[in-house]
């Protein structure tokens, strides 16, 4: 299994937020599928799924759940002529940060995107506190997983992952947010990172479309 294909059913966590924004019945493309992590339960809402992944043995197993998984790098991939203007939804989930050039990736992809569809990206928060207390103390280690995880290329705080979105050509019509794993207290917890996203959000999602 990939360090990258945990579900957290939580309902106020980034997985359960996508899955629920996504809704039934949609035409998906799943950038950045890894092993299916969250097509398997968009393909359990009726949603008919695209994937794209550049691990070859994640892409295999995410077929179970995708009706065709595209094999490459999003940053260099170039979907055939019949997916333009074709998608509901795309989804960027935890990818984002992975890439050398993400604003490119969103410009190219929204090509791909029909003129009622919208994007949905989950990107972690550099400025949350825990990284704050960190670089106070002179520390900046890469962990294997979470905000620091040694895969990422970009770090993002609440205003450039909005101005990211915003110079894509894109418009925020939904912005919110995870605490991190927290099982008790979810709701409460929540509300509280709502009020200071920039300081206590572990995780930012936003659903955007095309301007």
């Amino acid at each position: 299994m990939s360090k990258y294909d945990y579900y957290n059913p939580n309902h106020y966590s980034v997985h359960h937020k996508i899955i629920h924004c996504i809704g039934k019945n949609k035409q998906v493309l799943d950038v950045g599928c890894s092993e299916g992590l969250l097509s398997k339960r968009m393909n359990q809402n009726n949603c008919t799924i695209v994937g794209i992944e550049l691990d070859t043995e994640a892409g295999l197993r995410a077929k179970s759940f995708c009706k065709k998984v595209i094999m490459g790098d999003v940053e260099s991939i170039h979907l055939n002529p019949e997916y333009l203007n074709y998608f509901d939804v795309i989804v960027f989930a935890d990818i984002l940060e992975h890439l050398k050039d993400p604003l490119e990736v969103l410009k190219t992809f929204k090509n791909y995107l029909n003129d009622e569809g919208y994007i949905v990206i989950s990107v972690p928060n550099i400025a949350n506190w825990k990284i704050r207390l960190q670089l106070l103390f002179g520390n900046f280690e890469y962990s294997e997983y979470g905000i620091l995880d040694s895969g990422h290329l970009r770090f993002f705080n609440e205003k450039s992952a909005k101005k990211l979105v915003n110079d894509a050509g894109f418009e925020i019509s939904e912005f919110d947010l995870s605490v991190g794993d927290v099982n008790k207290f979810s709701k409460m917890f929540h509300s509280i990172g709502m009020i200071r996203p920039n300081l206590l959000a572990f995780q930012f999602l936003i659903i955007a479309r095309k301007k």
